[in-house]
């Protein structure tokens, strides 16, 4: 009489599968949680990056400008600029990451390209010719140099 209670008894059967639910959804809950945090880490650092080529674009793009307006002053007041050097530096790396900037001549542009996407364009304006240039961020020190005999302006690596 026993054995036949023992197998019309169905408490382990609502055991087995309570647990095996339980930790299906746990898993899942889980899952979607450190997907939700991988996404959200990954648009933190892209929005930290561009907010971070902005300032860093604003600051080359008021050099160059700095550069130019000061040849320009010298030349209409009669004087003669040979050659004009200013000294910069760029971080090597922005939000651990490295990036590339891209100097364009028409237009004017300085744009900021990270691996990650992360995509930033400022603009600059110059009276004297600029020579496009491609910098990567593995160097950290740069000038900006004016030629008075091409007129022109151009960034070197230093």
């Amino acid at each position: 009489m026993k054995s036949k209670s023992f197998f019309k008894n169905n408490d382990a059967v609502a055991i087995s599968l309570g647990f095996i639910l339980t930790f299906a959804i746990t898993v899942i809950v889980f899952t979607a949680l450190i997907i939700s945090f991988y996404s959200l880490t990954q648009y933190m650092e892209k929005s930290a990056m561009r907010e971070n080529f902005k300032m860093i674009g604003g600051g080359l793009s008021a050099k160059i400008t700095a550069v130019d307006t000061l040849v320009n002053f010298t030349n209409s007041n009669s004087g003669i600029v040979n050659m004009l050097e200013y000294e910069f530096s760029l971080p090597e790396s922005v939000a651990g990451k490295t990036y590339t900037v891209n100097i364009t001549n028409s237009p004017y542009r300085i744009i900021f390209e990270a691996d990650n996407g992360a995509r930033v364009v400022s603009l600059f304006n110059t009276s004297a010719n600029f020579i496009p240039v491609h910098i990567y961020s593995a160097s950290e020190n740069f000038a900006i140099k004016y030629n008075q005999s091409s007129s022109s302006l151009y960034i070197e690596e230093q």
